[in-house]
């Protein structure tokens, strides 16, 4: 039964990676954009960061249930010095999760201080830079396919 529910744990938050991906990349170039061309804040610009957030925080919570549930993290967390010296074990144990929240946050932050802003141009400035930072993030902490020892297929397909 866990073995199942982590396959479809996997699945749904290796496919939602891209979707992750898009909403946060398409937030981040409009508001750098309008930062060029249209500094006010347009629904436009609120409905694509609030639909990024919605994504975000969901693949946080596949992301926390997949770090409980994988028979890899539990493995490691019994003996964490040893999980320390394996690069696998310490990237899905402790990296992965910890640079993926940095990017939450940072997405976060972002979004929370474009809501405070006195004008539209400091809300794209905010929502550029924060949601920049979070993706940069999120690609580095991502297991492609083409890492040597973090590899994970481009879709991880259910049992």
């Amino acid at each position: 039964m866990q073995d199942s529910m982590f396959a479809q744990l996997l699945f749904v938050h290796s496919l939602l990676r891209y979707v992750v991906l898009a909403d946060v990349a398409l937030a981040t170039v409009l508001s750098a954009l309008a930062l060029r061309s249209l500094p006010e804040w347009r629904p436009l610009h609120k409905i694509v960061t609030v639909a990024a957030i919605i994504v975000v925080d969901l693949q946080l919570l596949l992301g926390v249930a997949l770090w409980f549930r994988s028979p890899v993290v539990t493995a490691a967390r019994a003996d964490m010095g040893a999980a320390m010296k394996a690069p696998m074990l310490r990237f899905f144990t402790v990296e992965h999760g910890f640079m993926m929240l940095t990017a939450v946050i940072a997405i976060h932050i972002g979004y929370g201080m474009a809501k405070r802003a006195a004008d539209g141009a400091r809300a794209h400035k905010a929502v550029a830079i924060g949601f920049g930072l979070g993706l940069v993030l999120m690609v580095a902490a991502i297991p492609w396919p083409m890492r040597a020892q973090l590899a994970r297929p481009w879709l991880s397909l259910m049992p």
